[in-house]
């Protein structure tokens, strides 16, 4: 293990381009395969997200399914479920489950994206047995979930949105080694900023958070 100060920072989903050869922030950058996405040689997650779910589904999986072995794709993912667009919920399930089987198959973690849908999406987790790491991206429900989520071995990955406190209780309770970061969608704030944030909630010093995380990085991702 590198001296504290000099352990990355960890952005465990992104949709931004940083440099692959990066000493400061490793990243994990999301491609949505159903979204006119590729793969590049850079650290990734690949999945088919439910927003984009269409006729081409089968024929995604199956180009998906063929690049899970790359090196660089550390993950499936994301993938998941959301109860407020038009796909049904049926069709997700079928898409998401099938991902699920893929993750299993090539022993990846999963990074999910859930919108009023835990439900759903734990009961597909448990009914394929699926064993490996789950990260919940983009966590931004009440501590009670939070809690429920831990205690079934799950990790919740928190973004920019806790900087306006609404996360404060969540991110006191939720034990770090459960715990990830990242900066999702958004560009106008740089991981090291929420990092920052959550030190100070915690009253811990920011190497030992850097330090933690990036042990769970290690551990979920095998690198």
């Amino acid at each position: 293990m590198p001296l504290a100060t000099q352990i990355p920072y960890i952005d465990i989903h992104t949709h931004r381009n940083y440099p692959v050869e990066s000493d400061a922030v490793y990243s994990i950058k999301n491609i949505a395969l159903n979204h006119s996405e590729r793969i590049t040689q850079a650290d990734c997650s690949i999945g088919l997200h439910p927003w984009y779910i269409d006729g081409d589904a089968q024929r995604e999986l199956e180009l998906m399914e063929d690049a899970s072995g790359l090196s660089q794709v550390l993950a499936i993912g994301e993938c998941g479920m959301d109860k407020t667009i038009s796909i049904s919920l049926n069709e997700q399930q079928v898409v998401f489950d099938q991902q699920v089987c893929i993750a299993k198959k090539y022993q990846k973690p999963l990074i999910i994206h859930c919108v009023r849908a835990f439900q759903e999406v734990i009961a597909s987790l448990k009914s394929a047995n699926f064993k490996g790491p789950v990260v919940f991206h983009g966590y931004r429900k009440n501590e009670t979930l939070a809690e429920q989520l831990v205690d079934q071995g799950y990790y919740l990955s928190i973004g920019k949105h806790c900087l306006n406190g609404s996360q404060d209780k969540v991110l006191i309770d939720v034990p770090l080694r459960h715990l990830f970061l990242e900066t999702d969608t958004d560009r106008t704030v740089e991981i090291a900023a929420i990092y920052r944030y959550v030190a100070q909630v915690r009253s811990i010093e920011l190497d030992e958070l850097k330090e933690i995380l990036y042990h769970n990085y290690k551990a979920v991702f095998n690198r």
